[in-house]
Formats: C-alpha cells, sequence, structure tokens
C-alpha cells in the first residue's frame, strides 16, 4: 500500500480549520442553552425536552410575529420575575435573583435575535392607541369604542411583517329608525420604522360602501406616524384625505395627539383640525387617559372627552371610552 494516501489524509486533517470556540459563559447564546433550552428546545422553537413537564406549551421564539411584538423592557421584566408575574405560565421561572441584570438582557437579546428576519417594526414602537390619530404600528386587536351615542367595533389583523388589514362596523342607538351607522375596511402598510430614532411611519387606505346610514362610497388615504423622543413624551399623529363618490374631493384632516407614560397610565391631549373643500373648518380637542388594565398589557381601555372649539353650534362636549384586547399577545382570560 502506498504511504501517499496516508500522508495526503494526514496533511488534510492536520490542515482544517480549529473548531469554533464555545460562547463565553456570560453570552445570550450560552445562557440560553443554560435556563431555556428544556422548555424552549434548543433552537427556541419551543419544542420542550423529553424531561421537561410543562402545563402550557412554551413560545416559539423563532416566530417573528410573537418575538417581535413586545418590547424588551417587557421581555426583561418576564425573565427576571417569571411567568407568575405578568398571569401567564407558571412554567416560566424567575431568574431575577440568580442573574445579574446583565444576563437577563443578554439572554433576552438572543432570544429575540432567533427571529431570524428583518423588517419587523420591534415592540418598541407599538405606542399606547388613542381615540383619532390610527396607529402606525401593525396590530392583532378587537377594539370596542363608544362616543356619545355612536359605537364602533373594530378588528385588525397584522399580515406578515408591516401589513395591517382593518375591519369596522358602527351603530348609533340616537332613536333614529336605522341604528346599523356602516362598515368600513382598510388596509395599512409600514412603510419606515427605526428602533433607534424611536419612530415609525404607515400609509394607508379605509373604504366606506354605501351600506346603513352612509349613502355613497367614501375612500380615506392617510400617513400615520409615530414618536417618541428622548422616551419622554409619545406623539402620534395623522394626515387623512377624503374622497366622496358623488362629490369628489372634500377635504383634508390633520390630527396630532401626545402622551405622557405613567407606569400603567398615560395621559394624553389630542387636537383634530378638519378643513372640508366646502363649508365650515371644525376643530376639536380629546383629552383622555390610557389604562393597561391587565398585568401583561394585552388588554386596555381608555376615557376621554371630545372637545369641539371651532364649528357649527352648538358646540357640545361628548364623552369617549375604549377598551381593547391585543389577541396576538394573549388570550383574553390569560396575563391578568
Amino acid at each position: 500500500m502506498s504511504i501517499f494516501p496516508a500522508v495526503a489524509l494526514a496533511f488534510a486533517i492536520y490542515t482544517l480549520p480549529p473548531p469554533p470556540p464555545p460562547p463565553p459563559p456570560d453570552s445570550g447564546a450560552a445562557l440560553f442553552q443554560a435556563w431555556c433550552k428544556s422548555c424552549h428546545g434548543a433552537d427556541g422553537r419551543g419544542v420542550p425536552s423529553a424531561a421537561a413537564r410543562l402545563e402550557v406549551p412554551p413560545a416559539d421564539l423563532k416566530d417573528c410575529k410573537g418575538s417581535t411584538a413586545e418590547t424588551e423592557d417587557r421581555w426583561v421584566g418576564i425573565v427576571s420575575r417569571g411567568g407568575a408575574a405578568f398571569g401567564l405560565s407558571l412554567d416560566m421561572p424567575a431568574f431575577g435573583d440568580a442573574a445579574t441584570p446583565a444576563q437577563i438582557r443578554a439572554v433576552v437579546r438572543y432570544a429575540r435575535s432567533l427571529c431570524g428576519e428583518l423588517g419587523w417594526p420591534p415592540g418598541e414602537l407599538n405606542f399606547p392607541r388613542a381615540f383619532l390619530v390610527e396607529k402606525a404600528y401593525p396590530e392583532d386587536e378587537i377594539v370596542v369604542t363608544d362616543q356619545a351615542r355612536g359605537q364602533e367595533y373594530i378588528y385588525e389583523h397584522r399580515l406578515g411583517r408591516r401589513f395591517q388589514l382593518e375591519a369596522s362596523a358602527r351603530t348609533a342607538l340616537d332613536g333614529q329608525p336605522r341604528a346599523f351607522d356602516g362598515v368600513t375596511g382598510a388596509l395599512k402598510y409600514n412603510v419606515w420604522h427605526s428602533l433607534e430614532r424611536r419612530a415609525l411611519v404607515s400609509l394607508g387606505l379605509e373604504a366606506t360602501p354605501p351600506l346603513g346610514r352612509q349613502d355613497v362610497w367614501e375612500l380615506q388615504p392617510f400617513v400615520a406616524f409615530g414618536a417618541h423622543p428622548g422616551r419622554a413624551l409619545v406623539v402620534q399623529g395623522e394626515v387623512v384625505g377624503t374622497w366622496e363618490e358623488a362629490g369628489g374631493f372634500g377635504g383634508m384632516s390633520y390630527r396630532l395627539g401626545v402622551g405622557h407614560e405613567l407606569g400603567r397610565f398615560v395621559p394624553m391631549l389630542e387636537a383634530g383640525w378638519t378643513v372640508p373643500a366646502a363649508g365650515e373648518h371644525t376643530l376639536s380637542f380629546y383629552p383622555q387617559v390610557w389604562v393597561q388594565l391587565s398585568r401583561l398589557g394585552h388588554v386596555a381601555g381608555s376615557l376621554g372627552a371630545e372637545l369641539p372649539a371651532v364649528g357649527p353650534e352648538p358646540l357640545r362636549p361628548r364623552l369617549i371610552a375604549f377598551v381593547l384586547w391585543d389577541f396576538g399577545d394573549a388570550p383574553l382570560f390569560r396575563g391578568w
């Protein structure tokens, strides 16, 4: 037997690059394998080991829709205090007494990186919902709104990374013969977002057919934005155009709101200015308080008022309230 094949094989083995070194013990990857692998699986897909006995299936951390929707601070809180502190599964232990804040943040960032896809707006840009301004963040929500004697029932469904489909129905319990007011469909797309700048911008289109008390088709293209500069005030705004089937261009509306987060409460003030193509301008202010109702934050409500300042008489204030359920975060009766 020739010695050359053996020498060549030995040389090839000798020249192979060395295996990559293991991650440092305090890296997010190493901590994930030590803390999370038995329940969430080594790859984060939510497949527990055979030895794990869990009452609730663990989260699939590779699911980008779920892993990007929450803020990093919310993740840190769950890892630090455990699932029970947020009304979630008791299977999720608390690591706050056994790890440093730096270690917990490292494992959270690694877990969020398992999504592996770019383009998903992060949960830090999911600002509290206001009365008037359309949120720029794509959502999975059900919202019930009451404004004086009018009610609106809204269903929002996120499609992929940046799209949102919305359907709403309105009723008016004002003593008129037809209580059904109409329906509206909408499509929204997040065109830009930046975690570094804490801001995002979306484009959308609402369409209202001639149903209920609505006599003609109406289209409303809009631009919505949100920002949290310096993590001080939350600023949200929207510019809306109106086109009607019979009258063409109907005018513009400009909406702006500011709020400040105070724990589970967010006081906000909005202003809405409508400039119709024909007729009188209107200006109204909307003081309100958004409240996180569930410990997880997936159920919230808001209470406030519409205060007309400019427009046709009589200028009467109206109470406004809504309650919402973010069904993308958790079932309705979890998280309390």
